[in-house]
């Protein structure tokens, strides 16, 4: 691995702060308060799903299936990414989701899917993720029951919480 006959695939499972003064108190179990990537602002030394490649990669075109996604249904998000390297690798393609103008406090952006691609040098493939609306419903404690909001959805494709920059601005609901 260290003389590039292996190309590196592993990703981070949490968020490496540059500074234990971007932690809440370590007695603060809130979440909320920014102890993960979907809450905190603070640029991390590593973020959530980084990793190495001995190659880099590109995204483009990220588009859905349908022009909205209503209730009870899930659609496809599609995204062009490109190895733009000189060497084979693989990416985890992440997709990310913001809520846009929520009723409730909702993560600053939510992994939502992902899937892993080997891509040779300069090649380009469409990925897809199934996105469900179940995935974008909260838990609505006066209803007792889970609720999907109607609205928009930022929806996101990267190779890590920090690096997921192509983005589409999602319909949901009726």
């Amino acid at each position: 691995m260290l003389f590039g006959d292996y190309n590196p695939g592993g990703r981070l499972t949490q968020t490496w702060p540059k500074s234990v003064t971007q932690l809440p108190p370590i007695e603060d179990y809130d979440l909320r308060k920014g102890r993960t990537y979907m809450y905190s602002s603070a640029e991390p030394l590593y973020p959530f799903g980084h990793g190495l490649s001995y190659t880099t990669f590109a995204y483009s075109n990220l588009r859905f299936s349908a022009p909205s996604l209503a209730e009870n249904a899930t659609i496809t998000v599609r995204v062009d990414v490109t190895n733009t390297g000189s060497r084979s690798g693989s990416e985890v393609v992440q997709l990310y989701v913001s809520h846009i103008d929520s009723v409730v406090p909702r993560p600053r952006k939510e992994l939502k899917g992902f899937t892993r691609v080997l891509l040779r040098p300069r090649e380009t493939r469409t990925i897809e993720i199934p996105l469900r609306s179940a995935d974008l419903a909260y838990w609505d404690q006066e209803r007792s029951r889970w609720h999907l909001e109607q609205g928009s959805v930022m929806v996101r494709a990267g190779g890590s919480s920090a690096r997921a920059d192509i983005e589409a601005n999602l319909r949901v609901g009726r």
